[in-house]
């Protein structure tokens, strides 16, 4: 049986799949770079004082599968209930989205509960609850 935690989980591991695939359009932009160094214009920049750049992993081939079903998911929502759904899923803190989208944390919370709520919901339905969803889910 599909709860609310773990359609949320499920958002977030969309999330950073996303995060984790290739950019397609890096190739491009790669391109249209000169071949000349960049113009160093102050210290800070010139000695990389903001830090080594960590690339992420690729995402596994399950991690991609799951993202295509969990995208359809969004489907099911409101246009607000996606927004915030997805945002809080990408790690934006409550907080944060609340000043945002100009409400209070507890409304943004309330709404992400009711769009988790109808997702696990349709997905209980579709599994006629024989709970061979939440086993995929599960990995089982």
């Amino acid at each position: 049986m599909w709860t609310s935690e773990m359609v949320a989980s499920r958002l977030e591991e969309a999330a950073d799949t996303l995060r984790r695939l290739p950019d397609s359009e890096a190739r491009f932009r790669l391109g249209l770079r000169s071949a000349w160094p960049d113009v160093v214009r102050d210290a800070t920049t010139a000695y990389a004082a903001e830090g080594p750049r960590v690339r992420l992993g690729p995402p596994a081939p399950g991690a991609i599968d799951r993202l295509e079903e969990t995208i359809s998911w969004l489907a099911l929502m409101t246009e607000a209930q996606r927004r915030i759904a997805w945002a809080l899923a990408s790690g934006i803190p409550v907080a944060g989205l609340a000043r945002m989208i100009g409400c209070h944390r507890n409304t943004v919370a309330n709404r992400q509960a009711a769009a988790l709520r109808v997702v696990a919901g349709h997905l209980n339905r579709a599994a006629g609850g024989t709970g061979e969803a939440c086993m995929q889910h599960m990995g089982q």
